[in-house]
């Protein structure tokens, strides 16, 4: 049952990460031509099926424990859950519009392409990723089941692996000024600031 849970959670991150290569999307950009505007908000909700496929399964599962968390662990973690929610938050309602890929159904609202780095991107090159990170391992610690266990480690796989590609994406993008702002900020631990 874990084996299926592992093998879910590869299929997810391979076809999310192949359809948001750039040769995918050139692949379908001929394909689909005008209609191409719509990939990014089919891709998000295709994103959003398979994740919900994915997490269906996993709480299928039967909750088998790891190992036993203390209660003032089980406390750190909640908090710490809570902070990574609050940067999640803060990403995807900065980030909504874009991300999503519904700013096509909103002509006058687009976003500006940009090198952003201020805000929560002062800290870390990828916010939204070390807030999913943080809230994902935070309730593993909270509740320390095996299926949980399986799903911090793909879901810290799948991000980093995730983060790399975006690097590559942002490098080409931006140029001079990402390789300083690399240099300047980490990727996903703010440890310069710790």
């Amino acid at each position: 049952m874990y084996t299926w849970l592992v093998l879910y959670w590869l299929i997810f991150g391979l076809l999310h990460s192949v359809l948001a290569t750039g040769w995918c999307k050139r692949s379908f950009e001929k394909m689909l031509g005008a209609n191409f505007r719509y990939y990014r908000f089919g891709y998000s909700v295709f994103a959003l099926v398979s994740l919900s496929l994915v997490l269906l399964y996993h709480f299928s599962l039967p909750f088998q424990p790891a190992w036993h968390t203390p209660s003032y662990l089980r406390w750190a973690g909640g908090a710490l859950a809570l902070g990574g929610t609050w940067i999640m938050w803060v990403c995807i309602r900065k980030y909504f519009f874009y991300l999503s890929g519904i700013d096509i159904f909103y002509p006058g609202k687009k976003v500006p392409a940009h090198l952003e780095t201020g805000g929560l991107h002062r800290y870390v090159r990828h916010p939204l990723y070390s807030g999913t990170l943080l809230m994902a391992w935070s309730v593993m610690v909270i509740f320390p089941y095996w299926n949980n266990l399986i799903t911090c480690i793909m879901i810290t796989l799948y991000t980093w692996v995730g983060a790399v590609f975006e690097e590559r994406k942002l490098q080409q993008e931006f140029g001079e000024a990402y390789t300083r702002y690399r240099h300047r900020v980490p990727m996903l631990i703010p440890y310069k600031v710790l």
